[in-house]
């Protein structure tokens, strides 16, 4: 019985060497930091937000109202968080662009954009 468990424990003491040599690989750990399916599911609220603002900014020429709203909610929802880097580049100058185009053209998704765009320079 004695030697069933030690074989057992050396088996076991290999897995978790395995499973630690795969995970500390520079593959894996650039698989796990840029898995953007992974961040977008994180952050599914803000874009269900979104989705409402861009719905809302369908009226033409109030659209960019609609959109400068949802740049001060994603903001306050990325903004005070975030540790170094510069919000104007991550959250004003995407839903600044889209709302020039977005006043000739409302049924652009500027916020889905800005959202997805502030999601994919997130530093988590």
């Amino acid at each position: 019985m004695n030697d069933v468990n030690t074989i057992e424990d050396e088996r076991l003491a290999m897995l978790n060497q395995a499973r630690k040599a795969i995970v500390a690989s520079p593959i894996a750990k650039a698989g796990l930091v840029f898995s953007f399916g992974k961040k977008v599911s994180n952050h599914w609220l803000i874009l269900m937000a979104a989705v409402i603002f861009d719905i809302l900014a369908l009226i033409p020429f109030i659209s960019v109202v609609f959109n400068l709203l949802f740049g001060l909610v994603l903001f306050l929802y990325f903004g005070p968080k975030s540790k170094g880097g510069s919000e104007f580049t991550r959250i004003v100058l995407p839903i600044g662009i889209g709302s020039i185009f977005d006043f000739f053209l409302s049924v652009l998704p500027v916020n889905i954009a800005a959202a997805l765009i502030r999601i994919a320079l997130n530093d988590k």
